[in-house]
């Protein structure tokens, strides 16, 4: 897959391995930069792996070069428990995705030297992991990266507010065909059942997403920010972007790159399925390189 999409294989990676919950939990770390170099959690959507997320993103070479410890979690069977409440994925409920990921950033730290500072990026299923774990106070996040991802009805109606302040930069399409950028039901048949369903509210059987827009709301308000973004163009390129942004002054800054007519693709990244499936790639976005900019930003 990653040959015919263009993506080559890592190289660079170190396979490892945690017994957490009666399962052996594996990751791929990409060289540590430093001692106390901060830890960058890279999370892939339901149905991929660590290794191609790191072809798709690149952070795998980027990440150590802007000085973060990388590190890609492999999801049990491909996908993270994010809570979602979704029926038809129930196998996910009895896996403990918060004890795998806080017993690898313990094991960074004892065998690297990495952290204390913990930052999380995801696309997808992993954007809804990243935003969980954020939002809930799961994990002691610094920031979190969400790429065609944000999160989870069920998520946000558990906790309408997050924590605790972060820094939070997103990046979604109008188009995106699995997860609505609006909010509604997640999946290949999302806009289908929720014509059917009639409401967000609803509860099909892939879960819920809620609007990014009123997700980066919720952050702004937790960081202190004012509620109205300011709102500029981004960058011209092959889709048209506009780039959201809650800032204030010595406050964490929420961003949020709308992409019209993207997809559910990473921003910058390789179109790693044909577009009838999941909507085109905005090139003239460098996810890779806002996120690592806007993490750095924020720990200098």
């Amino acid at each position: 897959m990653m040959a015919r999409a263009g993506m080559t294989p890592p190289d660079n990676l170190t396979a490892g391995a945690i017994q957490v919950g009666g399962l052996s939990r594996t990751y791929l770390t990409a060289p540590v930069p430093a001692p106390g170099a901060p830890i960058l959690l890279v999370l892939h959507g339901a149905g991929s792996a660590g290794l191609g997320t790191a072809a798709l993103s690149g952070l795998h070479t980027r990440g150590p070069a802007a000085g973060f410890c990388t590190v890609f979690p492999d999801g049990w069977n491909r996908v993270w428990n994010d809570q979602r409440d979704a029926p038809r994925l129930k196998r996910r409920e009895g896996v403990d995705d918060v004890a795998f990921l806080t017993a690898l950033v313990a094991r960074l730290a004892a065998e690297h030297g990495a952290g204390p500072v913990v930052w999380a990026a995801g696309i997808s299923n992993g954007a809804f992991l990243a935003e969980h774990l954020a939002r809930h106070e799961r994990l002691p996040l610094a920031g979190i990266a969400l790429v065609a991802g944000g999160a989870t009805v069920a998520s946000r109606q558990a906790r309408p507010h997050p924590g605790r302040p972060a820094t939070v930069i997103a990046f979604n399409g109008t188009a995106d065909p699995l997860v609505p950028y609006g909010g509604g039901p997640i999946g290949p048949l999302g806009r289908i059942a929720q014509r059917r369903a009639g409401r967000i509210g609803a509860s099909p059987g892939r879960g819920v997403a809620a609007p990014i827009e009123a997700v980066a709301a919720d952050w702004a308000a937790t960081n202190g920010c004012p509620p109205a973004p300011d709102i500029v163009p981004g960058p011209p390129g092959d889709l048209p972007t506009t780039r959201l942004t809650w800032a204030a002054p010595g406050r964490p800054a929420v961003v949020l790159h709308r992409i019209d007519g993207g997809g559910h693709t990473w921003p910058g990244g390789a179109q790693y399925l044909p577009e009838r499936f999941i909507g085109p790639v905005a090139r003239n976005l460098d996810a890779t390189g806002l996120i690592l900019d806007a993490f750095r930003t924020a720990g200098s």
